[in-house]
């Protein structure tokens, strides 16, 4: 009887210890798994950013499209344009 116990004791130690050796020393090791882990969550963060900003343009896209009050307010600021109607300040910057 004690001869089966220390046979399946020394079953279950190299079974245990195979595990172990493998979680810690494989080329899919734990540590691998906690990089890939913190990899997954940098990539998250620049996603949602990216998602966030993709938003925001595709709002400011839509307004463009739509409203045509906004749209001259844009090209005048963007591109310097200017109705025929319109002035046009010019400033001299004289540097020292």
């Amino acid at each position: 009887m004690t001869i089966n116990k220390n046979i399946l004791f020394f079953s279950y130690f190299l079974i245990f210890f195979f595990l172990l050796f493998e979680i810690l020393f494989s080329k899919k090791n734990i540590f691998v798994l906690v990089e890939n882990l913190n990899t997954i969550k940098k990539n998250d963060l620049l996603i949602t950013t990216k998602e966030n900003e993709f938003n925001s343009l595709n709002d400011f896209l839509i307004d463009f499209k739509v409203s045509k009050k906004f749209r001259e307010i844009v090209i005048k600021d963007k591109l310097f344009y200017k109705n025929k109607d319109e002035k046009v300040l010019r400033y001299k910057i004289i540097s020292e």
